[in-house]
Formats: structure tokens, sequence, C-alpha cells
């Protein structure tokens, strides 16, 4: 399965209705301000050569689990080496995650 392209949220260009009934894409956007649902199903990340970096589209995590990983490291402003080297990484819209690793992990998106 090829990865899947995530949308955070509507384009100004899509409409608010078709055929009388919310779009969905503003349905999943209305839903996740106001019920605290997440806008988007979760996305598996496709991970290449070590070490991998990881754009993040939107606000979100990503999970990584398995494999044999040595660094995990947040880029924003400055880079952070976290310490850890599985679990769920909280990303901000730009924030860039690079995994070093010698046994492929299993990395997952998870939108907010």
């Amino acid at each position: 399965m090829g990865q899947q392209l995530y949308q955070a949220q509507p384009t100004y260009d899509q409409p608010l209705t078709i055929k009388g009934q919310t779009a969905t894409v503003w349905y999943r956007f209305f839903s996740a301000l106001y019920q605290g649902q997440p806008s988007a199903a979760e996305v598996a990340i496709v991970v290449g050569i070590s070490p991998f970096s990881y754009l993040a589209p939107t606000r979100g995590n990503v999970l990584i689990n398995g494999g044999t990983v040595s660094a995990v490291q947040i880029t924003r402003a400055v880079t952070t080496l976290t310490g850890l080297t599985s679990g769920f990484f909280p990303l901000s819209n730009g924030d860039v995650l690079t995994v070093t690793f010698s046994g492929l992990p299993t990395m997952t998106w998870y939108p907010s």
C-alpha cells in the first residue's frame, strides 16, 4: 500500500456543501474543532534509509515502534535529541522528526 496524502484542513476552493450535505472534508474539520475528533485517519509512513526524516504536514503525533532505533531527534528552531527510541512523538506543523536506525522501525502519523 502506498503512502496516503494527508490533508490537514479544507482549502478555500472546496465547497462547504455538496448536494445539500456538508462536504466530508468540512465535516471532519468541524468535528475536530468542536468534538476533539481527529480530522483524518492515521497514515503509515514509508520509512526510507537511515537517518530518515519526516516533515510534519500539520500538528499531530508520530508513533515509532519496532526496529532497532538508536536516536530520535526533533528539529523546530533548534534540534533536540529526545533520548527516546520508541513511542509517540508530538509534532507541530513544519517540525522535522529524524530517526536513526539499523533495523527498520514502523512509523505511523496521527494527525491532531
